[in-house]
């Protein structure tokens, strides 16, 4: 399974129901900058990541139909306005906050933008969110992610850095951006599947729920690649015509092909291609890439220890390379944007790592005020259109909506309650042809390489003379391995996770010679194609 953003975190929670429900799990998962923590309780969230495209306010939208959803306040003015309108009665009941009209005319100010803010300082699922800013208890009462109601931001199904505990899971490739904000919450999320008793929820969360001190001893660690890439934006392999975002999409190909082999306890055969010409921006050739390589390490070489020199000449794998032992169910990896691999700092050096339990998923000063801010402006320059989108609330609640049965009642966030009697059908979706440009030159190489592959298989066997058969024909079968062989690749788990040494992973990976090109593993043919670069990885 894979994700990126919210869509890899809600794969997070997809394998911790698979897990708790007793069910068979994925091969493994890739997640690529997960969104885990919806309360923004980690240190990145609050300061500057001006590498980073996401606004350090988070992301503000144009009201319309499905932003912003009406609050509890809006709510009963909606409703009252509506049963005015059904009765004929144009006053409607003051509840001691702006009536509509007086929204219509004079856009909220400070004070009462601060008075609706709504956000959580401790994680609740019952009471609305709240946090003292300035000697003052402000409660949060508009919704501040569009992903959820600000009730359910602490939920562990929503936020699932506050699972009891993330062991007991598929293997997990995470991939995170060093410049992005949401750096922190990832990176904790990695050491916290991979060593749950170091990273466990608060003693109050313990004590109230004696499940989950049971789920947290029940499970041991999980085994994570944690890859953080140096000073790349949230989700960069949307890039996907940079460099960077190549070698991102080689992890993820070796990641996912040593996980399907580690699954099904059997080596299998891959589709690979050496061709490293990937776009037009980040076209080049292999020994283009390792010319660069070589003069990297040159240019570096007087700045590092021996130690760090030997360390800083792995590089990025491909499909089917194999990957190195995991060490306390980890590989800690800090990664350039020419793909070299060094090791990622101790855990005491991050500060994702030095938060006490009982800070993980409470709300923080910072990311508050950042947001108020931004919502007073938000306030004042879409005061107009948030007035119309009022209007058009009040007369589709007059004329009622469609109900989901007995004690189905979705909330005011969600589109499917404010589904109307006498709703249209939904208008075709024109098609975007900036999108359309982009991903048809993002898919090119992929396009050439199927092309290339298909003409391989569609081309006769060419007849070869030679005089060492004396003028005959080299026999076709030879011919069509020898072209089969050199595109396709076969791959096998080599014990990567029972945590063996570095030294017997290396002579595990010894080539030997032989006319197939495979070794013995384990007692079986394992078919991985071995070098002396790969034996240095």
């Amino acid at each position: 399974m894979g994700g990126d953003s919210a869509g890899a975190g809600m794969i997070v929670s997809i394998l911790v129901t698979l897990r708790d429900q007793g069910l068979p799990p994925p091969a493994g998962a890739i997640l690529i900058s997960p969104w885990v923590d919806l309360t923004h309780s980690f240190p990145s969230v609050a300061g500057d990541s001006p590498l980073d495209y996401v606004p350090a306010h988070g992301f503000l939208h144009k009201p319309s139909t499905s932003w912003p959803p009406p609050n509890c306040d809006d709510m009963r003015e909606l409703e009252d306005h509506a049963r005015g309108q059904r009765h004929g009665n144009a006053e409607r009941p003051s509840h001691g906050h702006i009536s509509l009209d007086e929204k219509v005319a004079k856009p909220e100010t400070s004070s009462h933008a601060e008075s609706a803010i709504s956000g959580a300082a401790a994680p609740s699922l019952s009471n609305e969110p709240s946090i003292i800013l300035d000697g003052e208890m402000i409660r949060i009462k508009d919704q501040i992610q569009i992903y959820t109601t600000n009730e359910l931001v602490s939920h562990p199904l929503v936020s699932p850095i506050l699972q009891p505990s993330l062991g007991g899971l598929p293997p997990l490739l995470v991939m995170t951006g060093g410049g992005e904000m949401l750096r922190d919450e990832q990176i904790y999320l990695a050491h916290k599947a991979a060593n749950p008793p170091k990273y466990p929820p608060s003693e109050t969360c313990l004590n109230e729920n004696l499940q989950a001190r049971e789920t947290l001893a029940r499970y041991q660690g999980t085994d994570v690649q944690l890859q953080v890439w140096e000073d790349l934006c949230h989700v960069a392999p949307t890039l996907s015509f940079t460099r960077p975002a190549k070698y991102m999409y080689r992890s993820i190909a070796q990641f996912g092909a040593w996980a399907l082999a580690r699954a099904q306890k059997t080596e299998i055969e891959i589709m690979y291609d050496d061709d490293d010409d990937i776009s037009i921006i980040s076209s080049g050739s292999e020994s283009d890439a390792a010319s660069a390589t070589s003069a990297w390490k040159t240019r570096t070489a007087p700045a590092l220890s021996s130690i760090q020199q030997q360390e800083s000449i792995t590089q990025i794998g491909k499909a089917g390379d194999p990957l190195p032992a995991f060490r306390n169910h980890m590989l800690r990896e800090r990664v350039d944007r020419h793909g070299h691999i060094f090791p990622l700092a101790a855990p005491s050096e991050l500060p994702a790592l030095q938060l006490a339990p009982s800070e993980i998923g409470m709300i923080k000063e910072g990311p508050v005020r950042k947001w108020m801010h931004a919502k007073r402006e938000w306030d004042i320059k879409f005061a107009r259109e948030k007035r119309q989108v009022q209007k058009q609330r009040a007369k589709e609640l007059a004329a009622g909506y469609e109900l989901f049965g007995d004690g189905e009642r979705p909330p005011p966030s969600a589109l499917a309650a404010r589904r109307r009697k006498d709703m249209p059908k939904e208008e075709k979706v024109k098609r975007s042809w900036g999108m359309s440009l982009w991903s048809l030159w993002g898919s090119s190489h992929d396009r050439e390489i199927l092309e290339r592959e298909e003409k391989a298989h569609r081309e006769p066997a060419k007849v070869l003379i030679t005089p060492s058969h004396g003028g005959a024909n080299e026999p076709p079968s030879k011919r069509a391995a020898d072209r089969s062989r050199s595109r396709r690749r076969t791959v096998t788990d080599m014990g990567q996770t029972e945590h063996q040494s570095t030294e017997v992973l290396a002579s595990a990976l010894v080539p030997v010679e032989s006319d197939t090109k495979h070794s013995k593993v384990g007692g079986s043919t394992s078919g991985v194609v071995s070098t002396s670069t790969k034996v240095e990885q």
